[in-house]
């Protein structure tokens, strides 16, 4: 079975680890970890860096726990929703796994919030921490 974590380089991204590290051992599961930027050119090389910085401390705490892991970077020019849905798709994901924020439901609606995108479009289910 394969699990996928959202890492979008907020605390509240990270603070969903425990429940992926909790489900990961649950079902015998590989994590991967996922990061999304629309953009990879050189005016984003320090937002690169520390998203690359954020998934090898994840993958580190997932290697502790003897978690099978893989880390991808996806920098196709494409929003995270979309890279999210394709990617579980594309790899037979069972269960994706967001960390967020509690936002209003202005905000959900209207805001073009990921999670929604994720929420209607995935083919597995979506766990938002």
């Amino acid at each position: 079975m394969k699990i996928m974590m959202y890492y979008d380089g907020t605390k509240d991204a990270k603070e969903a680890l425990p429940i992926v590290m909790e489900h990961a051992k649950t079902f015998q599961a590989q994590v991967d970890v996922v990061s999304s930027l629309p953009k990879g050119n050189e005016a984003q090389l320090e937002e690169i860096e520390k998203r690359e910085d954020g998934l090898a401390d994840i993958k580190r705490a997932l290697d502790r726990e003897s978690i099978p892991c893989e880390t991808h970077l996806l920098i196709r020019g494409r929003d995270a929703g979309e890279d999210i849905v394709d990617f579980a798709k594309q790899h037979e994901v069972k269960e994706i796994i967001i960390g967020t924020k509690k936002r209003s439901l202005f905000d959900r609606l209207f805001a073009g919030w990921m999670a929604n995108r994720v929420l209607g479009s995935a083919a597995c289910p979506v766990v938002l921490v």
